[in-house]
């Protein structure tokens, strides 16, 4: 018997786990997303934000740009790890525009506004264009993140792989997160025949 793709694509939906289950479990459990704590992110995220604020400092001087690339540092650290672990538990969760909404959106705004406030407290200069800059790039992160992780990369603990390995897959990963952003789809993970819409 002819199987559709159509029907495919629902039986994989259908498989999946749903956005409020996984929601409610980790509102039963919180203490699973320490246990997945990803320090692959919190350690990208570092290399990517950390200098936006130093350079956004440096004309106040190297000790400004510093103490703003170390409070960066320990912010990235800890939300960086935390919002990886959290992509990591929604990242198969459907329907999918609700988890791209909460993943890219509601997540990094929230994060971004704790950063500000963070920054604001210890008086890190030129803090607007940095934190819109910053915020920009959370964003575009946030949503790379969820596609990397859904082609198994990026991940910690029993999901996890080699962090050599993940980097070694990010050029080919990127390129194909630029072709389906450009294409306004995101393919099943193991099944280019199948696309679907963001």
């Amino acid at each position: 018997m002819e199987t559709h793709p159509s029907h495919s694509r629902s039986d994989h939906a259908s498989n999946a786990p749903h956005f409020s289950v996984i929601a409610f479990g980790i509102l039963r459990r919180p203490q699973q997303l320490l246990l997945l704590w990803n320090w692959k992110n919190a350690l990208l995220s570092l290399i990517l934000r950390g200098p936006i604020f130093f350079f956004a400092s440096v004309r106040q001087g190297p000790l400004s740009a510093l103490a703003a690339l170390f409070t960066e540092s320990v912010f990235c650290v800890l939300s960086a790890g935390f919002y990886g672990a959290v992509v990591q538990t929604f990242k198969d969760a459907q329907p999918q525009w609700v988890t791209a909404i909460f993943l890219t959106v509601v997540m990094p705004v929230i994060f971004q506004v704790l950063e500000y406030l963070l920054h604001w407290f210890r008086g890190t200069p030129h803090l607007r264009v940095a934190a819109i800059v910053s915020l920009v790039v959370s964003a575009i992160s946030a949503l790379f993140n969820w596609y990397a992780m859904r082609r198994g990369t990026l991940l910690v603990g029993r999901e996890g792989s080699g962090f050599g390995g993940d980097l070694r897959r990010l050029p080919r990963l990127f390129f194909g997160f630029l072709a389906a952003a450009f294409a306004g789809t995101v393919r099943e993970p193991g099944d280019p025949s199948r696309a679907k819409q963001i």
